[in-house]
């Protein structure tokens, strides 16, 4: 390690007992180092374990020394007999320090081995600190390594007590981050000096008695450096790092820390929601495996842990997995669990493998303890597929569930080509669990969470859970511009397929039809189609609308956004962005239900992730041909929300086609047509005026003509 700023996941503050300072901080600070200097107040035998962590990779450079500031405690006797003179200072300072070196525990034996060594080499200058009337309350560990300085200091004593049992606090400073850390980190190296030096009056120096060196030097013989991994194999021996495990006690209280219970409010075995128990069912009865096919908006969530709870009254204790691959549905998925009686673990909320198995430890310990009989750890699906995190939850013996949200994401290499084998029961949901265009990848995904063992589609949603829309389809058509940039790349398209077949030459060739999709997708005239309509409803009577912009081109949503601004209409972007601040998101959203925000415009986002209800009207500008994103932005769009008493939902489609096909062979852009029109007759098949004379059907009827003549 070349510095102190090259330790990784160091945190700017620890709770003691819970954070472990020691493996984060002690230990690679000790080993990185080049001095090190402690002051603090009052210390017991067994709190010298605590200086164990480093200690032997601080011992490897001959060079260091190590010093240490200390208050022994004294008893009240201790005090009466400095008081009346029956004993001095010095005394009683040899006789309390001398009485830590009782123990006959292995990590203390390893550190007071360390300290005999240092002693042995003239590397550990030790003094002893006694205040006038008053305690020596300084707590502060110092290292240095060339210009990097790094300070932990807090609430915590040298004690067992305040390391291991009390609650507390430990920051850490560190002299490179910032100027205010800066002068932190040298005004305790400053203090330091000065109590060093006796250059406090209030506070009187003792060194370490000689007595004490000679007894350590005595019961703790040193020929050889201890190592580093003597002390890590002691801690095996104790279980690993774990507080209740060194020290024989609970750390924490010892009633549950969670009561997994199904709200009484939620009535999901009859009514619009009877198809939540018999998801359950059917789940439950397939040996605590499958996919549960479910409409968005259909509440796969709740059933899901209710479906849970039904687990865990069978098998207890269970640590629970959910897995979401995006940070919105983490943070909806966490208010769900609590509503279950449990507090989540929020996974995304650190980052890096080290935390995350701090986090993953802590529930463990809970578990093994009985402190809690159910865990819930959330996490995003990136994380599902890190081997550290399945690596740290397969070490939990307990019976493991792992619930996958829009499980058709894990369809991908990095799940399927090693799917963890660790969790005994598993659940998957999506509305859409078929891969499209992948089969290989939905036929692995069903081998390890199982088949579809229940299905509750948009169709049967609607009328029931869902509410009911109109649909209408907008054609737009192509700028001037925009059609001769189209028959360009027609003509390269052509010219490059009659070359012949390679790899290179396959994929310049799905680039030239990506770039031709694009085309589509951006359509400037969308953005004047859009104009005409919000003049024709009235702008300023827009409420709870949502307009979806694609993204594949950023300059769609910039486009919408200054049309709206143009007519005075109040409304806020929905991106990546946004939804990365939790609290300029609420306070989006809380806008927006409330009717002071009229329109959300918005990209990809929305497709996974964030629950509006209150829509009522959508645009949607983004085209697609994923299956699955027409199922999820209807099922959002159609989400009831009794605050409005919402009855129904409209949806407003834009249907750019290429020019008018003057080369029958050009099957390329026919199978563009097609996957347009399989949208729009998908949309149009369930809603209520499908047939009207405003309806999709006629629209439909007319582009099939254009393109295909009589048939498709």
């Amino acid at each position: 390690m070349k510095g102190l700023s090259d330790i990784p996941s160091v945190q700017p503050i620890y709770f003691l007992p819970d954070d472990n300072l020691a493996e984060e901080v002690l230990i690679p600070c000790l080993s990185a180092a080049s001095t090190f200097d402690c002051m603090v107040g009052y210390f017991s035998s067994r709190s010298f374990a605590q200086l164990a962590p480093g200690f032997a990779s601080y011992l490897e450079n001959p060079e260091r020394v190590l010093r240490l500031i200390v208050s022994p405690f004294l008893t009240s006797a201790d005090r009466e007999a400095i008081e009346r003179g029956v004993k001095s200072e010095s005394e009683i300072v040899r006789d309390s320090v001398r009485a830590l070196l009782v123990s006959e525990e292995g990590i203390v034996r390893h550190t007071f081995r360390c300290l005999s060594y240092l002693i042995a080499r003239k590397r550990l200058a030790m003094k002893i600190a006694l205040m006038n009337d008053a305690q020596f309350h300084l707590k502060a560990w110092m290292v240095t390594k060339g210009d990097e300085r790094l300070a932990a200091h807090g609430s915590g004593n040298f004690t067992e007590a305040g390391l291991i049992r009390n609650y507390e606090q430990i920051t850490i400073s560190r002299s490179w981050i910032d100027p205010n850390q800066d002068h932190i980190v040298t005004s305790l190296q400053n203090k330091f000096t000065a109590l060093w030096d006796r250059k406090v009056p209030s506070c009187r120096i003792y060194d370490l008695p000689e007595a004490v060196e000679r007894r350590l030097l005595r019961d703790y013989p040193a020929d050889r450096p201890p190592t580093e991994q003597e002390y890590r194999d002691l801690v095996q021996e104790k279980g690993g790092y774990d507080h209740e495990e060194i020290w024989g006690y609970s750390a924490v209280a010892d009633d549950n820390y969670n009561n997994f219970v199904i709200p009484p409010y939620l009535i999901y075995r009859e009514g619009e929601y009877a198809h939540q128990g018999m998801a359950v069912d059917a789940w439950c009865g397939n040996g605590f495996r499958g996919i549960l096919e479910m409409a968005t908006g259909s509440g796969k969530t709740i059933a899901a842990m209710v479906a849970a709870k039904y687990l865990h009254d069978q098998h207890q204790p269970l640590l629970i997995v959910i897995a979401a691959p995006y940070l919105p549905l983490i943070d909806q998925w966490c208010e769900e669990v609590q509503a279950f009686g449990i507090t989540p673990v929020n996974l995304s909320n650190v980052s890096g493998a080290a935390a995350r198995r701090k986090l993953v430890g802590k529930s463990k310990r809970r578990l093994r303890h009985r402190r809690s009989d159910v865990e819930v750890l959330v996490a995003t699906h990136d994380t599902l597929c890190d081997a550290a995190f399945i690596d740290a939850v397969a070490e939990t013996d307990v019976p493991k569930l792992l619930i996958a949200d829009e499980v058709h994401n894990l369809g991908r290499e990095s799940f399927v080509a090693d799917p963890p084998a660790c969790f005994e029961y598993r659940l998957g949901l999506s509305a859409t669990p078929v891969r499209q265009y992948d089969p290989e990848g939905t036929t692995l995904l069903r081998d390890y969470f199982g088949e579809v063992v229940f299905s509750f589609p948009l169709e049967k949603a609607i009328g029931v859970c869902l509410v009911p829309y109109d649909y209408y389809v907008h054609t737009v058509y192509l700028t001037e511009d925009e059609t001769d940039h189209w028959l360009e790349l027609t003509e390269k398209i052509k010219r490059m397929a009659s070359w012949g077949d390679d790899e290179e030459r396959s994929e310049y060739i799905e680039k030239l039809l990506r770039d031709r999709r694009l085309i589509l997708e951006a359509a400037h005239n969308k953005i004047d189609v859009l104009a005409g309509l919000l003049e024709a409803t009235g702008p300023r009577s827009l409420q709870h609308t949502l307009i979806y912009a694609t993204d594949k081109d950023p300059d769609q949503l910039d486009a919408v956004n200054a049309l709206l601004r143009r007519h005075g209409i109040l409304f806020h972007q929905l991106t990546a962005n946004e939804t990365r601040d939790k609290k300029l998101m609420r306070q989006i959203l809380k806008a927006f239900q409330s009717g002071a925000l009229r329109v959300l415009t918005a990209k990809r986002v929305l497709d996974e992730g964030v629950n509006v209800p209150e829509i009522t009207t959508a645009y949607i500008l983004a085209s697609t041909t994923v299956e699955r994103q027409w199922v999820q932005r209807r099922g959002r769009i159609l989400r009831k929300c009794s605050a409005l008493d919402k009855s129904y939902a409209t949806l407003h489609d834009f249907l750019v086609l290429p020019p008018t096909l003057g080369d029958a062979d050009d099957r390329d852009a026919r199978t563009m047509v097609r996957q347009e029109l399989s949208r729009v007759m998908e949309f149009a098949k369930i809603a209520r005026n499908a047939g009207k004379s405003d309806g999709a059907a006629a629209t439909i009827h007319k582009i099939v003509m254009q393109y295909f003549g009589t048939s498709m």
